[in-house]
């Protein structure tokens, strides 16, 4: 007879392996008197003899699983005195001291990938919130630009970003990059930054023989970061082609409710004029997509020039 079903032979009985685990964890009362003939559980393990406990003394056996007859998985059993419990709690301390240096290895791994990406060169990496200059008339803008950064989830779900404008000197980069460097350091966020030439400039490379990369895989990375920073638009060369393309990223950005910041020393009714074919367009989705923070104050480089005079 062929038999089809896989499983044990127990006592004439054709049993699944979780079977055989119950029949194992019954009650001695409950067993059939046959099954005595089969040892089953967790038993002492006759192969080795008793060691004594490294600190109490006490003599510890050596234990195994047994299924019918033949024995596996055999360990020493635990001494439950002061000095096994305390060695128990130094090794559990170790691996987890050994688990965290491994989360914090792979999470710098992680932020380090994350600023390759961002294109955030290294000055603007040393420009965080904590080390920007408070004055008395960009501290409502750092209050702005801060929360923003602490609450992007917020933000980002609703597709809202914000466009800072004001003179030389005043702060706008800063805040950008400090929003930045928040949301890369705490892992919020993914985020490119970058003036209008080098973003548009790693699609006009796409088409050298030297690029790695096509047109649509790098416009790809635009329309899909958490967070597109453009610092200093309106200072740009503004060709046909640069207002196309700024135009089909803010535009897709748009479409999809993607967050972006921009940071400018022009008024939106400057850029409007500048960018003569897509202009309007670019503006009204800024002004559809950001809060409006405008810094009116002196440059600070030119303070730092004079002496602070």
């Amino acid at each position: 007879m062929i038999i089809k079903k896989r499983g044990y032979i127990l006592m004439g009985e054709i049993l699944s392996i979780s079977e055989v685990m119950k029949k194992m964890q019954q009650p001695a009362h409950m067993k059939n008197s046959t099954n005595e003939e089969v040892e089953s559980g967790l038993v002492d393990d006759p192969r080795y003899p008793p060691e004594p406990c490294p600190h109490c003394g006490r003599l510890l056996k050596y234990k195994a699983y047994s299924i019918f007859g033949k024995l596996f998985g055999t360990h020493l059993e635990s001494c439950n005195c002061p000095g096994t419990i305390a060695e128990r709690e130094r090794f559990l301390q170790e691996q987890l001291e050994k688990q965290r240096e491994e989360e914090n290895r792979r999470r710098m791994e992680r932020i380090e990938r994350l600023f390759s990406q961002s294109r955030l060169g290294r000055r603007f990496r040393q420009r965080t919130f904590e080390t920007f200059e408070i004055r008395d008339y960009n501290k409502k803008a750092l209050e702005i630009a801060l929360d923003y950064a602490k609450n992007f989830d917020n933000y980002k779900e609703k597709g809202e970003g914000l466009y800072i404008t004001g003179g030389y000197g005043v702060g706008k980069t800063h805040l950008a990059a400090a929003i930045a460097n928040y949301l890369i350091q705490n892992l919020k966020a993914t985020v490119i930054f970058g003036n209008v030439t080098t973003l548009l400039g790693r699609i006009r490379y796409a088409y050298s023989d030297s690029s790695q990369y096509e047109e649509d895989q790098i416009m790809k990375e635009l329309y899909d970061v958490d967070l597109l920073i453009i610092d200093d638009l309106g200072k740009e060369k503004p060709t046909e082609w640069v207002e196309e393309k700024l135009y089909t990223v803010i535009n897709q950005r748009y479409e999809d409710y993607k967050p972006i910041v921009v940071t400018s020393n022009l008024e939106l009714e400057v850029i409007e004029q500048r960018l003569e074919n897509c202009g309007g367009a670019i503006v009204s989705r800024i002004i559809e997509m950001c809060r409006g923070i405008k810094i009116v104050g002196s440059d600070f480089r030119k303070e730092k020039l004079s002496g602070g005079k």
